[in-house]
């Protein structure tokens, strides 16, 4: 026996006693001091706010409210000048206490602009608003300049927790250059206890006290924050309520004279945005909802409960929070690991229904007196103190526990072997992984260097229409699949050969110790073969098909990744020939993957160099032939290849990302050339300029933003603009392509399907898509003399556009027989060889110019 099992029982007792509670206790210090627990210190702090009584709406503020409903009243939002002055001279009519306008108004916007001004100076009780903190994402926004000069501007600035949630107001931002400024919900609740005779104090130590509330500013540790950032007079917002605990009128109301005339007389009143599509909402405590959807409420809201916490905490002795000194903390969290030890221990061998009472009981007390405490304005820890007692627990009965250990020791060596497998092997398929898999690969490699006519072959195996089982079937038959392909490798293989599982439907194989290719063709032979079964799957027969890459080794292989790399192309040609197929690779695949490398790193310095330039080809409205628009097509100039053809850089810039950047480009670009012409001839002001958008570009997520930014810069309005979609982009994006069709025609932008009729299904979802336009594919008009069912196709189309609202447009037009047929059809425009061949924009110019298209007279008459 050792010195300490000699030790009495008690004195043991009390060791394990002192080393769970104290051990435990620095373990939640150190978490707590690292930062780790305030998550779920601030979720707690929001449990808490949420479960407090209700209270009642408080009379005093009045929001003016920007809602849905009123930019649609008004027909565009920012409202002009003319009509916030016409607002604000209603209101003050109404003789309100003090007036907040929580929007930002440092530049003119439309009409009016010295009319609001004028408002601005003859409302002494206005207070505006500026952003006066700015940093690299966000820079500051100057107040109204006669607001400014006048002294009635506030801060608008708030402090977002790195969850998002605004736990936290700032009473003065005090910026540099700017101290003194306070928050507007500060200035409007000083205004109104301005005229109870109560104004701002300096208290014994330093803070804002407003008659007997003293404002402790935050402290960066203090309640649940570790070294937050704690800069101005930042306090804890004791918020008064959700979104309807403060009485809400609507912009339209009052322009329209719809409120009782004595509705905001000496209240305080505060303007501001609250439609959600003004991007002026915050999450807050009450947004930590796990069960519903999180509900956010807008700035101006934010304001009116920085308003309600002074004025409560003065008038009606609402509780500002409160924490304890960091000393204090401490305390707390330590007495709960040493209650959660010291129950474990004076519980001993009781039954398990006493010691859950006793845990359920103490735990019960922590929160019940945390939650008192918080209806009181104290904040203090609730999260360490419970991780605290219930890990003392647990430790605690671990120690008690201790000869158990001895008897899992066994046990941990077996699952310690059972982890070095785990760690070399897949999962799913049991088969070795990508570590075990180039480990076997480099010994290979090495035993060849050390034995020349030692050859062996790796295979590079990928399933094809995988994705598509997974959709027909489901991810649990996905993996039964999975399992049965690996069964079938095994099956194919000698004793000697090793096949891995790469991830998803990536399989590997090295063929160990052949004489000649041949053996390996074999092989591969064999697992195509194979495939030819379907696969019984719980009911399901499900036909498996690969493309296979082969690589025979050769001197010239030094590694493990070489080798999988030139197995990967050839296993790529392979499904590029059609799939289900093995193909073995030569040198020349690699040659090309290098070009096409090269192609690549070319296509990444055209783009920083400008080496693109736009064509623009003519698109005429066939009834009389007058120009009605470009379609903007993209063409590369490189330096020493001369001009390459976008159907070699267009699918290389899709599979790298680049056609994301290529497409803004030529945004901006086809609509600075619009606007270039607009301004040059009067006549071009109902051109169309069509864009071509790609899939990736309506993938990302600022897509609406770069678009309302281009528009913004260029001056060029949405209306003139086309947007063309292919039929493919629709079908593989669903919801969230309408969505953003959806957002693109609110802002005039026509849309275009391009190519349609490619061979997509999309007929049946056509009407769910907001188009404007359909673009009929080259190839139907191409065979339209060629016979009358191509003929009837154009016609079935032409028809489905018409009955959708949706105009046509022929691409490819070439002949005066094919416009007649067109015509005929009801077909309204018409792009292609016939009318022009794509221009480059001086040429464009000068078709816009002589009001007539480069073709000849006799061709159209």
């Amino acid at each position: 026996m050792s010195r300490w099992d000699r030790l009495p029982r008690g004195v043991q007792k009390l060791g394990g006693f002192l080393l769970s509670s104290s051990s435990i206790y620095l373990l939640i210090f150190g978490l707590r001091w690292l930062g780790w627990l305030q998550p779920s210190e601030w979720a707690a702090f929001d449990l808490f706010i949420q479960l407090r009584p209700e209270e009642p709406v408080d009379e005093r503020v009045i929001i003016v409210g920007v809602q849905e409903s009123d930019i649609r009243y008004l027909g565009k939002w920012p409202a002009s000048d003319r009509i916030l002055a016409k607002t604000l001279r209603k209101i003050s009519a109404q003789k309100p206490r003090v007036i907040g306008l929580d929007l930002y108004r440092d530049i003119p916007v439309d009409q009016g602009y010295s009319e609001l001004e004028q408002v601005f100076k003859s409302t002494p009780n206005l207070l505006g608003i500026e952003k006066s903190i700015g940093d690299r994402f966000n820079a500051t926004i100057a107040p109204p300049p006669a607001l400014k000069a006048l002294g009635q501007v506030a801060a608008n600035d708030v402090i977002v927790d790195p969850d998002g949630r605004l736990r936290r107001a700032l009473l003065y931002p005090m910026p540099e250059g700017n101290r003194g400024l306070p928050s507007l919900g500060l200035a409007l609740a000083l205004a109104y206890l301005k005229d109870q005779g109560i104004t701002p104090q300096t208290s014994a130590s330093g803070n804002l006290q407003l008659g007997n509330v003293e404002f402790i500013p935050f402290e960066s540790n203090d309640g649940g924050y570790i070294r937050a950032d704690s800069g101005g007079h930042q306090i804890l917002m004791n918020y008064h309520g959700a979104s309807q605990k403060f009485r809400h009128v609507s912009l339209e109301d009052v322009l329209e004279d719809r409120l009782p005339a004595n509705l905001m007389r000496d209240r305080i009143v505060l303007i501001g945005a609250k439609a959600a599509s003004l991007n002026d909402v915050f999450y807050t405590p009450y947004s930590s909802n796990f069960s519903n959807s999180p509900t956010q409420i807008s700035g101006v809201e934010f304001q009116a409960n920085i308003v309600k916490l002074v004025l409560g905490s003065v008038f009606e002795q609402r509780p500002l929070f409160k924490v304890w000194p960091d000393l204090g903390e401490e305390i707390w969290i330590a007495v709960w690991a040493v209650m959660g030890a010291a129950i474990v221990g004076i519980s001993g061998n009781r039954r398990l229904l006493w010691l859950g009472i006793m845990v359920l009981g103490a735990s019960g007390a922590l929160i019940a007196v945390s939650y008192c405490l918080f209806l009181g304005g104290w904040w203090i820890p609730i999260t360490p103190p419970l991780l605290a007692y219930f890990s003392a627990m647990l430790v605690m009965q671990s120690y008690i526990y201790v000869s158990r250990l001895r008897e899992l020791n066994s046990a941990l060596s077996h699952s310690i072997e059972l982890l070095a497998h785990d760690a070399s092997h897949d999962a799913l398929t049991g088969l070795p992984n990508r570590s075990l898999f180039m480990d076997r690969v480099e010994h290979a490699i090495e035993y060849r260097k050390r034995h020349p006519s030692y050859m062996f072959a790796i295979f590079f195996l990928d399933l094809d229409r995988f994705k598509m089982i997974n959709d027909s079937f489901g991810h649990h038959i996905g993996d039964l699949f999975l399992q049965a392909i690996a069964d079938i490798l095994r099956g194919c293989l000698r004793s000697i050969d090793i096949v891995a599982r790469l991830g998803g439907d990536e399989f590997t194989i090295l063929v160990d110790d052949i004489q000649d290719a041949s053996e390996a063709l074999i092989v591969a032979d064999r697992i195509l073969q194979r495939f030819f079964t379907p696969i019984e799957i719980n009911g399901e027969s499900v036909f498996p098909s690969a493309s296979i890459g082969i690589v025979i080794s050769t001197c010239e292989y030094k590694n493990c990744g070489d080798i999988l790399r030139d197995a990967d192309i050839a296993m790529y040609r392979a499904k590029s020939e059609g799939k289900g197929r093995y193909v073995l690779f030569d040198q020349e695949m690699y040659e090309q993957t290098l070009r096409l490398t090269q192609l690549e790193s070319e296509l990444r310095h055209a783009l920083e160099h400008q080496e693109f330039e736009l064509y623009y080809q003519p698109i005429v409205l066939l009834e009389n032939y007058q120009l009605s628009g470009f379609e903007a097509l993209i063409r590369w100039k490189n330096p020493k290849r001369g001009f390459i053809s976008p159907i070699e850089f267009i699918p290389l810039a899709e599979d790298t990302g680049l056609i994301v950047a290529i497409g803004d480009w030529v945004l901006k670009e086809a609509c600075q050339q619009l606007k270039s012409w607009q301004n040059q001839f009067g006549e071009a002001t109902n051109l169309k300029m069509s864009i071509n958008l790609s899939s990736h570009q309506i993938q990302k997520a600022d897509l609406i933003d770069k678009l309302d930014l281009v528009l913004a810069e260029t001056g060029v309005n949405g209306n003139a603009i086309r947007l063309e979609i292919t039929e493919s982009t629709l079908m593989d994006q669903g919801e969230l392509t309408i969505a953003k069709l959806s957002q693109l025609r609110a802002r005039n932008i026509q849309l275009s399907i391009d190519d349609f009729g490619q061979g997509y299904s999309s007929l049946s979802y056509l009407h769910r898509f907001p188009i404007n336009i359909l673009k009929i594919d080259r190839a139907f008009v191409e065979q339209m003399t060629e016979g009358n069912e191509h003929i009837e196709i154009v016609r079935t189309i032409t028809m489905l556009a018409h009955t959708l609202n949706m105009s046509v447009v022929a691409e490819g037009v070439e002949t005066q027989h094919q416009v007649d047929i067109l015509k005929s059809l009801g077909c309204e425009f018409g792009q292609g060889y016939l009318f022009s061949h794509p221009l480059s924009a001086i040429a464009a110019e000068q078709t816009i110019a002589a009001s007539l298209l480069p073709i000849p007279v006799k061709a159209m008459s």
